[in-house]
């Protein structure tokens, strides 16, 4: 039986990919707010820029909340893969005297 949140860690492994969903919907949502909620003199102004500057404007946009989203959905470690992680960094290197592992590597034994 398949897991209901296997899809959403996926995208969380693939951060452009989820940028990218994330700033079509962005690309999307915002043409349409102005398309609904703008005045009209807003719509008559884009009306009189024509196609090919209203797709270069929507390129833009896509391109622009694209990379905004890549950098804001960067993926932070967690302090408890950092502790996994230092035992093997040690063993990489063989010492005669284990060394004593700082009091905040140790703190989540208490």
């Amino acid at each position: 039986m398949k897991r209901a949140g296997g899809g959403l860690r996926r995208l969380e492994r693939r951060p452009w990919a989820l940028a990218l969903l994330a700033g079509a919907g962005f690309t999307l949502l915002v043409p349409s707010a102005l398309a609904l909620y703008g005045p009209p003199e807003l719509l008559d102004g884009a009306i009189a820029l024509g196609d090919a500057r209203l797709a270069t404007a929507l390129v833009a946009l896509f391109a622009v909340s694209t990379a905004i989203l890549r950098l804001l959905l960067r993926r932070r470690r967690l302090p408890e893969e950092e502790v996994d992680e230092e035992p093997l960094a040690r063993s990489a290197t063989p010492t005669h005297e284990a060394p004593e592992a700082p009091a905040a590597a140790r703190a989540h034994l208490r």
